[in-house]
């Protein structure tokens, strides 16, 4: 039987897609280098049960076609695998720090980029001659770095704000 998660992990779920949606939507709106779209999906991995984590991420992808973009979907396993990598960073480190707040977000670029290689290759990049390999690494992990290290810091300040506040 299908047990549904309590109110309060639904609420934090539904706040963690609201605001990847904002915080992607804003970042499209203002032709920011970083999408900075998965803040939510990072918290998320910190503060709900697994199953309901992925949902988070999955849940954005699904969405953020009407909001973000509508290729959006095409990332749906970037949004997963940014939840799983932070999941496994988590428990084998933890996330109670600012340098393994650094080090979870340099995870999670390593496993943005490769995912959303797959999912999409730089066009512009690869038709200039350089391999599709060379197209992804030199264009997608050091923007997926910056991005991913900006989300994991401002994560690790909300997870510490609501532990805080919560104690």
């Amino acid at each position: 039987m299908l047990k549904v998660p309590p109110r309060h992990q639904l609420a934090i779920a539904a706040a963690c897609v609201a605001l990847n949606l904002a915080v992607g939507k804003i970042a499209t709106l203002l032709s920011m280098p970083l999408p900075l779209d998965t803040i939510g999906s990072v918290t998320g991995a910190a503060l709900l049960p697994p199953a309901l984590a992925i949902a988070v991420g999955a849940i954005t992808a699904a969405l953020g076609w009407a909001v973000i973009n509508p290729v959006y979907p095409d990332y749906i396993g970037t949004q997963v695998s940014v939840v799983i990598a932070a999941l496994a960073v988590m428990r084998f480190i933890g996330f109670d720090r600012l340098w393994k707040a650094i080090i979870l977000g340099a995870s999670v670029a390593v496993v943005a980029a490769m995912v959303s290689a797959i999912a999409a290759i730089d066009a512009a990049a690869v038709g200039s001659g350089r391999s599709t390999w060379s197209a992804v690494t030199i264009g997608g992990l050091p923007i997926d770095l910056a991005d991913k290290l900006v989300v994991a810091l401002v994560a690790w300040a909300l997870v510490r704000r609501r532990l805080r506040v919560n104690a």
